[in-house]
């Protein structure tokens, strides 16, 4: 069986459908191909395992007031709202809050001034960082690049870093019911403009010549003026796409750029024990959206200010990829442990308390391979040559 359309698009995550409705609106026949049952790849929203509300298993903030998405959100009449609460950390075995993500970050920043070239922030934290006094930086620096960027620290961009820290908003927003309402309205508008979108197929070989491209898929034969690749960084450079003639240099080229692994654990209790008195050591967190730690899931954060019983585990970059291979179970457990640690909280109670556990790990997805990609050194030269 074959088909014909000016463009093919494979994958239709957010690049993919975003592109795919910027093609239709522009009058071309496109066709998107998703390996997945779904839309959305790491945007998926879910409500199952005995959760009593939807719950993020991918994408869950929009980091900053990005223009396009607050629009698309506007368009569609999707209510958002700001991310809030306190930041706290469990620091030699007290509960500290913390002032901002980054702490000390003035004595961060006159770091940063010092620099003309770029370094890994791992030989930054050696060189510029190695201050007996400094040693909660290092953390909380430590801390944000493996959590936020997913990142190693011996190959993520100090330059990179400092842009994001000095020139980026800090406003943080949720959707109201989560990605999945913006995925729903970018399916439907493609839709209603005249693109395809076709699931369960996985593109087996991509054929390019001079003036046509044949992509195999699902038993298709598809005949397109050109291909659009939307697939992530981490199957790039696992080089799971099949072109001919191959494209190896750009493979290759992928293969130095950052691509962070992630787990996320998510758990609902029967009420937030993290407001007890008793476990506080005499704070107040019942306003408490983000808390570090040392421990095995080193970071958490609630749905404040939504009054919620859901807490979210988070661990990226090496201490991820160190733990990919655990089963769901290994992973909550390790979860609840960290919490027993972090809280003092005995594990029997903790257990009763809990109403339902799952564990995402976006490494061992077939069709991701990886949390998000990171900005690495000199990385802004290898995007120039793959492009």
């Amino acid at each position: 069986m074959e088909y014909n359309y000016d463009v093919g698009i494979i994958g239709a995550g957010a690049s993919g459908l975003m592109a795919g409705l910027e093609l239709t609106l522009a009058g071309r026949k496109v066709i998107v191909l998703e390996a997945r049952d779904r839309p959305g790849g790491r945007m998926h929203t879910v409500q199952k395992y005995n959760f009593t509300v939807p719950v993020e298993s991918g994408a869950e903030f929009i980091h900053g007031k990005l223009e396009m998405t607050l629009h698309l959100l506007d368009k569609a009449g999707i209510p958002y709202y700001p991310v809030e609460g306190s930041a706290w950390q469990k620091r030699k075995n007290a509960l500290c809050q913390q002032e901002d993500f980054i702490e000390d970050f003035d004595k961060l920043k006159s770091k940063f001034d010092q620099l003309d070239v770029d370094l890994s922030v791992a030989d930054f934290i050696e060189s510029y960082l190695n201050d007996p006094e400094l040693e909660n930086l290092r953390f909380t620096v430590k801390n944000y690049v493996e959590g936020y960027y997913a990142a190693d620290l011996h190959k993520a961009s100090t330059f990179a870093l400092r842009q994001e820290l000095t020139q980026s908003d800090d406003e943080q927003f949720r959707i109201e019911g989560g990605y999945v309402k913006l995925v729903e309205y970018l399916v439907r508008e493609m839709a209603d403009k005249g693109g395809l979108i076709i699931y369960n197929h996985l593109v087996e070989e991509v054929n390019w010549e001079t003036s046509q491209v044949i992509i195999k898929a699902g038993g298709k034969r598809i005949v397109c003026s050109q291909v659009l690749s939307t697939i992530p960084l981490g199957v790039w450079q696992d080089g799971c796409l099949p072109f001919v003639p191959a494209l190896t240099e750009k493979v290759n080229l992928a293969k130095k750029l950052g691509s962070g692994n992630v787990i996320k654990i998510l758990l609902q209790f029967k009420e937030p024990f993290w407001h007890w008195p008793e476990i506080t050591q005499g704070n107040d967190l019942k306003s408490l959206g983000f808390l570090f730690s040392n421990e095995k899931i080193p970071t958490w954060w609630t749905q404040y200010p939504k009054n919620s019983n859901v807490l979210t585990g988070w661990l990226g970059g090496p201490p991820a990829s160190d733990m990919q291979d655990e089963t769901e179970d290994e992973l909550i457990d390790r979860a609840l442990q960290s919490l027993v640690s972090i809280f003092q909280i005995e594990r029997k109670a903790l257990d009763n308390l809990l109403m339902a556990a799952t564990s995402v790990n976006w490494m061992k997805d077939a069709f991701t391979r990886g949390g998000y990609s990171y900005e690495v050194v000199n990385g802004a030269a290898i995007q120039e040559r793959i492009a």
